[in-house]
């Protein structure tokens, strides 16, 4: 049983842990999510490393029967002492959450000390495998207390994940977090079965009482391998609602606006080549990465080109597209950005003509410019520009000359 489930839990961890990084300047900003690229991390360390060729590789590497199992039991208490750490960033202010995170990475690393110590106790008896370790050792007072001792600790992680989880989906608001949540206190609550078959294995070590029957071990890795993808299934559903969701859509609104400002970069970008940092992207390329950085480039470079053409401006263009705009219906901010589309169309057919403008002007938006406190406001001023430069009159309000 446990190698047929190890396989599917660790493609299921791998494959969460490789989202989550995705990208990882995300992890240094938000400590729960930190936390829960950890959670999915140690739980693939710990299916792989219970997987029988991993685990004799470990043996060959290490020179000491059956490593895998200290690995695969403190990469669980490593993940059992990260998961109160992400519900803490979720539900509780940052101070507490931090005073929280230290008391349960302190309480795990000493649950780690203590099982390496217990495990160094025990007398190598050659090699054996990861579903024959415990029948080979169960009788020794050294792995009777490792053993115990993970268990409880296993036992009391997963309850405090239960109840955790329990009070943070009653408090929230959205059903989708809820859901998720509830998943994991099951799953959570699933595990309970693994301890229970540990623990009676280790009670009737020590009171010479009939062990579990062989079903009981493949009960218990039914229960620890499904409760987890329970809970793994279960934390990536507020994963997604909480950040993947929103990222997704700030990577697919930053593709869009800078698809919108393109044919207006690349006017300025043909009359103003200097304005790019970079050569510029072929156009058959997609944006896919750093979406938010190219598209601030590209806000930053059409002001900079409109800046440069600033001496090209034509008091008579702005007049009559004023009058025109207003006579369409147009007000406030998007009269000011029609105004200025044609106030830039004008100044490039100006430019390539060499032309000099009878009496100077400033652009429509030069006043506006003054209120725009965050680049968030400028890329939405820029928007309403490019909106409305495609259709701007391309020869008939420049300059004569």
């Amino acid at each position: 049983m446990q190698q047929l489930l190890h396989p599917l839990c660790l493609a299921l961890a791998v494959g969460g842990f490789l989202l989550l990084l995705c990208p990882p300047r995300h992890l240094r900003r938000d400590p729960a999510l930190a936390a829960l690229a950890g959670v999915y991390g140690f739980s693939a360390v710990s299916f792989l490393v219970s997987m029988e060729p991993v685990w004799r590789l470990l043996d060959e590497l290490t020179g000491r029967p059956s490593t895998g199992i200290l690995a695969a039991f403190c990469s669980v208490v490593a993940l059992l002492a990260l998961q109160p750490v992400v519900l803490a960033h979720w539900a509780l202010p940052p101070d507490r959450a931090r005073k929280h995170t230290r008391v349960s990475l302190a309480a795990g690393a000493l649950v780690v000390l203590a099982l390496t110590v217990l495990f160094f106790q025990l007398d190598p008896a050659g090699r054996t495998t990861p579903q024959g370790f415990t029948a080979n050792y169960i009788h020794t007072g050294a792995y009777q207390a490792y053993l115990a001792l993970y268990a409880v600790v296993y036992l009391i992680g997963e309850t405090v994940l239960a109840v955790g989880c329990w009070k943070a989906a009653r408090r929230t608001d959205q059903v989708w977090i809820a859901r998720g949540l509830r998943v994991v206190a099951a799953g959570a609550v699933l595990t309970f079965g693994y301890s229970a078959v540990r623990l009676a294995g280790v009670g009737a070590a020590l009171f010479d009482l009939t062990p579990p029957p062989p079903a009981a071990e493949s009960f218990a890795w039914l229960c620890a391998d499904g409760g987890t993808t329970l809970a793994l299934t279960g934390f990536f559903v507020p994963t997604l609602a909480v950040h993947a969701v929103p990222q997704a859509r700030a990577w697919r609104r930053a593709r869009r606006d800078h698809r919108i400002l393109t044919p207006l970069w690349d006017a300025l970008h043909q009359a103003v080549p200097t304005i790019a940092l970079q050569p510029a992207r072929p156009a058959a390329l997609p944006l896919v990465r750093n979406t938010g950085w190219h598209l601030y480039r590209r806000g930053v470079e059409i002001r900079d080109a409109q800046w440069a053409l600033r001496h090209r401006l034509e008091e008579s263009v702005r007049h009559t597209s004023e009058q025109r705009h207003r006579a369409a219906g147009l007000g406030g901010e998007e009269l000011v950005a029609a105004v200025t589309a044609d106030q830039l169309r004008a100044a490039l057919t100006v430019h390539r003509r060499d032309g000099t403008p009878r009496t100077p002007t400033e652009y429509a938006d030069a006043d506006s410019r003054e209120s725009l406190r965050t680049p968030d406001d400028d890329l939405r001023a820029l928007l309403r520009i490019a909106a409305h430069f495609p259709t701007a009159p391309a020869e008939q309000e420049a300059v004569r000359s």
